[in-house]
């Protein structure tokens, strides 16, 4: 991995949060009884939600997915957490850090309040062990790349050159901890609510080995709840219950949060329509059904799904590491007919990675995507002539292609329509269809074992570089490499105090990446539509992130 400085460089940020089932926004602070006493509260303060994956890790320092972030946003706690208003509040840390003359050094105060649920306090040390394991080669992290660049020592701690320990964290006293970092970063706030920057109780973690967040036994939580219920092997949903010794439990008001995996509409559905669940979400033509009903929510979110084609299968190179068949599926795609005929539910055609809404030129205003433009767009011709240019490069007239996906039912008919307009648009190609749980299907891709997958990617935290730096030869797990890219990727990052000259750099890099390239082949960008129980007050849907339901309450009817 080569000396680069990860997510770095907010702009002019557009962040947009859906508030559902009415709600005064209460600060993370407020305790239960200011919080409730003007509340008419239900005698049972219980939560039933449905997921559409499994969780399949609860290792803060493993997990790179939605689902198990959401959950570790609710039974962790880093030294920030995301307000209501997303906007970042002290979590464990008592307050705001003392930050040093050149920017580079932060020293916080840990609640002394602050405790895991076997009763041991949250110390210094325990963030220390969390982001020292996350930079460790022998981890593999998913997300090490966001410390890289970042924290001091990490580059040279992932290329092997320096060992964890020399990470720029320590614990002063087990309520101090002081983190120095390789230049100013003002959004650093921002990152710290984010899971692989929570603790891990180091003594607790140790004993466990590689057992440890593989279920709800092998876990201790410093959160506003605690896991029960979950076992990764073979849980189909879980149960959080509140934990009675989080420093902030008087303004925890839920007492239990149930979540079932349910991976069909129509089942989803009959629970809502049953009393059995709070909320369904819906796609397909139930969106047209229900937007009328006086449950019906709808968001468009900061999410791109899009296909990845791997250019490298056991270290040869695929038919996909040509550029123009690559181009060719990117163009062969009818988006606007998928969004428009199939899913129904809000969602809109993308013709290039960072979605619409994310983030605005810090001098015009103007969205990326108005500046970036349309780099991937539907054009049967252009994608034909493509497909038969790749074809004669790599000598000859056929290809046949897998495409994986996970086994909900959304996934699925996606993966159908795909395949359909593949074949249909690009005469002799093949695409086979594989189904998989969708912890399966996040390993074969990161073990590069495919062809083709389909992929989302939501933002980790509001601005264009966690998106076009997954382009980049290190972190993108394509197998895609342009050296061209990862320079221009670097320059965005070194360029952190100049906001225009960044911006530019940032729509480069997807011009050259998607434009020049086709590196991947975005579909569309997704938005949530879906029934809430009127009576789930403060309800937090967010754009991008992880949900929290430590300000969710039950009205009585």
């Amino acid at each position: 991995m080569k000396n680069q400085i990860k997510g770095l460089g907010i702009i002019s940020l557009t962040v947009l949060l859906a508030a559902c089932g009415g709600a005064d926004s209460q600060d993370s602070s407020t305790t239960s009884t200011s919080a409730t006493s003007d509340k008419k509260l239900a005698d049972k303060q219980e939560l039933h939600l449905t997921a559409a994956s499994e969780i399949p890790s609860m290792d803060t320092a493993l997990a790179t997915d939605l689902t198990s972030f959401t959950v570790m946003n609710n039974v962790f706690e880093g030294l920030y957490v995301l307000g209501p208003d997303s906007e970042p509040v002290l979590g464990a840390a008592a307050q705001e850090p003392t930050i040093s003359e050149d920017g580079k050094t932060y020293t916080f105060k840990l609640r002394d309040d602050a405790v895991w649920s076997n009763g041991e306090p949250v110390t210094a040390d325990d963030f220390v062990y969390a982001w020292q394991k996350v930079v460790a080669p022998e981890t593999a992290s998913g997300y090490a790349y966001m410390f890289d660049g970042l924290v001091k020592n990490a580059t040279e701690i992932i290329n092997e050159e320096m060992e964890p320990t020399d990470l720029g964290i320590k614990a002063i006293s087990d309520t101090e901890l002081e983190i120095t970092l390789m230049q100013p970063t003002p959004y650093f706030d921002q990152l710290l609510t984010l899971p692989f920057f929570f603790p891990q109780n180091r003594t607790f973690a140790q004993e466990q080995g590689d057992k440890y967040g593989s279920s709800n036994e092998n876990l201790v939580y410093n959160g506003p709840f605690i896991l029960e219920d979950w076992n990764q092997a073979s849980s189909v949903g879980w149960t959080f219950e509140k934990n009675e010794d989080y420093w902030d439990a008087e303004a925890v008001v839920l007492d239990t949060v149930t979540v079932d995996v349910i991976k069909e509409v129509t089942t989803e559905l009959n629970l809502f329509e049953n009393g059995d669940t709070d909320i369904a979400f819906l796609s397909g033509s139930f969106v047209a059904q229900y937007s009328e009903d006086a449950n019906f929510h709808s968001s468009l979110n900061a999410t791109t799904f899009y296909i990845e084609m791997n250019n490298l299968n056991n270290n040869e190179k695929t038919e996909l590491s040509n550029a123009n068949i690559r181009l060719a599926i990117a163009s062969a795609v009818d988006k606007e007919g998928y969004v428009n005929s199939v899913l129904q539910d809000g969602s809109e055609s993308i013709d290039g990675f960072v979605p619409a809404g994310l983030a605005s030129n810090p001098v015009t205003g103007a969205d990326y995507r108005e500046d970036a433009g349309n780099l991937l767009t539907y054009d049967v011709e252009k994608a034909q002539d493509a497909w038969e240019t790749g074809l004669s490069e790599l000598g000859t007239d056929s290809l046949e292609l897998e495409l994986i996906t996970s086994d909900t039912e959304d996934s699925k008919r996606l993966a159908e329509y795909l395949q359909d307009q593949l074949q249909k648009n690009l005469p002799g190609l093949t695409v086979k269809l594989r189904s998989m749980p969708f912890s399966m299907k996040l390993d074969t891709v990161r073990a590069g074992n495919y062809d083709m997958a389909i992929n989302s990617w939501i933002a980790d935290f509001a601005d264009p570089i966690n998106y076009v730096e997954r382009f980049d030869t290190d972190i993108n797990r394509m197998n895609y490499s342009n050296p061209d890219v990862d320079a221009l990727v670097d320059k965005a990052k070194a360029t952190y105090d100049d906001d225009e000259a960044r911006w530019e750099t940032l729509v480069e890099i997807e011009t050259v990446a998607l434009g020049e390239d086709a590196a991947l082949a975005p579909l569309y960008q997704s938005a949530d539509s879906y029934l809430l129980n009127p009576n789930v007050k403060d309800y937090y849907k967010r754009v991008f992130g992880p949900d929290s339901y430590k300000w969710t309450w039950i009205e009585a009817e």
